[in-house]
């Protein structure tokens, strides 16, 4: 990988580090201004060829978020995900992510972006539908479980980006995401699960495999996918 020194002002010098091409087929390079002597610059440029080489240094020239997220379409989204989880995630990003993100260019995005970012989708920026109103704001927030799922997109795709060495790191990694609230879950006590029992002896010869299943499920607390999985030739009838 080349690099040059460019005399740029009185000990002031650009050091210009080749990096192949852009996305568009036009030369790519990458360029750093250092204030010193000759012999710094010179110092200076070896080290910048060699974060170049180990993509400490992002390819091309700067990718903004939105140019980025067309990218990620033709070459992951519209080929690796499922069709309805591709579609929820361009709705998710057309109507929420891209308006605030997508003039910012990949490698000036900051994790201090992102958390603004969650904090404004916490308070007050979810968009209504445009068949009804137009696009216009409501005072609706989202939920912290959504807001979760908008983070982990955003940083799924930027690992993405850190992988096709676009930019170095991902800033979302350093971004402690909202917690969503762990759903209360409901269940039989003692006594409930007494009258469910007795009520299982009014069940018919023919709905007997309902029984089963649900006396599996309670002395042996079974999970669905297991119970799911069971046939009769697992159940030893001859030893009971």
């Amino acid at each position: 990988m080349a690099g040059s020194i460019e005399k740029r002002g009185e000990n002031t010098y650009r050091l210009v580090v080749s990096t192949g091409k852009n996305l568009d087929g036009s030369r790519a390079r990458r360029t750093k201004t250092i204030h010193g002597t000759r012999k710094d610059a010179e110092i200076a440029l070896a080290e910048f060829v060699t974060e170049a080489n180990r993509g400490l240094v992002p390819e091309g020239k700067p990718v903004t978020f939105e140019e980025f997220y067309h990218i990620w379409q033709v070459n992951y989204g519209t080929k690796d995900l499922a069709p309805s989880t591709y579609n929820r995630y361009v709705g998710m990003l057309e109507s929420r992510i891209l308006p605030y993100l997508g003039s910012f260019t990949l490698e000036k995005i900051k994790p201090t972006d992102l958390m603004k970012l969650y904090d404004m989708l916490e308070q007050d920026t979810q968009i209504k539908r445009l068949a009804k109103n137009n696009g216009e704001r409501t005072l609706k927030p989202l939920s912290k479980k959504t807001i979760l799922e908008h983070h982990r997109l955003i940083s799924a795709m930027l690992h993405k980006a850190v992988y096709w060495q676009l930019i170095p790191y991902n800033p979302a990694e350093r971004v402690q995401p909202p917690r969503a609230p762990k759903a209360q879950r409901r269940f039989y006590d003692d006594e409930q699960c007494k009258v469910l029992l007795r009520g299982l002896n009014e069940l018919e010869e023919n709905e007997m495999k309902y029984k089963v299943a649900i006396i599996l499920t309670v002395f042996t607390g079974v999970r669905l996918g297991e119970l799911m999985g069971l046939d009769w030739e697992n159940i030893d009838f001859k030893n009971k």
